[in-house]
């Protein structure tokens, strides 16, 4: 699905994104009109909010929440590091941390509302964060996620992303050990 404009005009994502800079980018995505954009600090708690509804998934083998509002403020007063946020009729339901370290970006904490799910936001989001780090002189994006969320794996992987390694975790939130696999697409 090729995201379009408010104005009806069909454009790619990567066309409309050089906007992200300024107000954000109108699309729309299952007929609804979306528009993604940097978050700011009034956004922490709702950012904080959906990441941890999404991420609930993970309670089996995670302790506590996911990430805080605290934690998401101390992201977006970082230099190289922003959330993008996809916003509906003025209410947030999506975000993604996006950073720049060098020649590459990086991406983390996907998250979309359960109500918004499957309509493209997430994809949305992922291209936007791409689009984002491309602009700032990556040339890889990179993100990594647990095996036990195998249902990822394969998502990521028809976004063009490939598997580089899977090594174990020293994030001491798991209950038990897990690994995790590292993916990457060259931009």
């Amino acid at each position: 699905m090729i995201p379009r404009f408010d104005t009806g005009s069909s454009v790619r994502w990567s066309d409309a994104l050089p906007c992200l800079s300024g107000r954000g980018v109108r699309a729309s995505i299952a007929n609804e009109a979306m528009k993604i954009r940097p978050a700011t600090a009034s956004d922490a708690d709702e950012i904080a909010r959906i990441i941890n509804a999404a991420f609930e998934i993970e309670r089996e083998f995670r302790r506590g929440e996911r990430t805080s509002p605290a934690e998401v403020l101390t992201s977006i007063s970082t230099k190289h590091e922003i959330f993008l946020v996809a916003e509906d009729g003025g209410r947030l339901v999506a975000a993604v941390e996006v950073r720049v370290d060098g020649d590459a970006g990086y991406f983390g904490m996907l998250a979309v509302d359960a109500p918004v799910r499957r309509g493209g936001i997430g994809r949305a989001l992922v291209e936007a964060a791409e689009a984002h780090c491309r602009r700032a002189g990556c040339s890889v994006m990179t993100m990594s996620t647990g095996e036990n969320r195998t249902e990822l794996i394969p998502y990521y992987e028809k976004m063009g992303y490939r598997v580089t390694s899977v090594e174990p975790s020293t994030n001491p939130a798991f209950k038990y050990p897990i690994r995790v696999v590292n993916m990457e697409k060259l931009l």
